[in-house]
């Protein structure tokens, strides 16, 4: 619902308050939405392109090849979510790809017991932050901030602001 602004009748030109703050929301919408993009289009690439994951000679040739796939797929989306960012003037969408991300690795992680899955490998590199792993402490940090800026990127979306 629009306001109408009475000190606009004094000075036609006049801008208000949070006219003037919708441009500062939406290019720090844009960078945060930017950083987390790189960070599930790329982190683990990073992460899974070693002799723990993706080169383990331990892990089955099809398990190796969806680790590949899994990586891919992350960094196409990215890729489509930093043109839709940048090009499309468009957030809300790239947080939803990023929240779906997450929810892949929370049911897998819910699921895992079901089909022999686990979060740390008896053969892998265990890494902590703050005595948590780092994948569910990171994902977790991650998913907070996504759900926090979510209502921000609809309101932007919705005033086109």
């Amino acid at each position: 619902m629009r306001v109408f602004d009475v000190s606009r009748l004094r000075n036609p030109k006049a801008v208000s308050t949070e006219q003037k703050s919708q441009p500062v929301l939406k290019i720090f919408l844009k960078i945060a939405v930017t950083v987390i993009t790189v960070f599930y289009g790329l982190v683990p690439a990073i992460a899974d392109l070693n002799e723990t994951h993706l080169f383990n000679p331990l892990w089955s040739e099809h398990a190796r090849f969806h680790g590949a796939w899994f990586l891919a797929f992350a960094a196409g989306i990215a890729l489509i979510a930093l043109f839709l960012i940048w090009v499309r003037d468009d957030v809300f969408l790239p947080i939803a790809f990023g929240l779906i991300f997450l929810a892949g690795f929370w049911v897998a992680m819910a699921f895992g017991p079901t089909y022999g899955g686990a979060l740390v490998d008896e053969n892998g590199y265990v890494q902590t932050v703050l005595g948590l792993d780092s994948n569910l402490f990171l994902f977790s940090l991650v998913g907070v901030f996504l759900l926090i800026l979510l209502p921000l990127a609809r309101r932007i979306s919705r005033t086109g602001k």
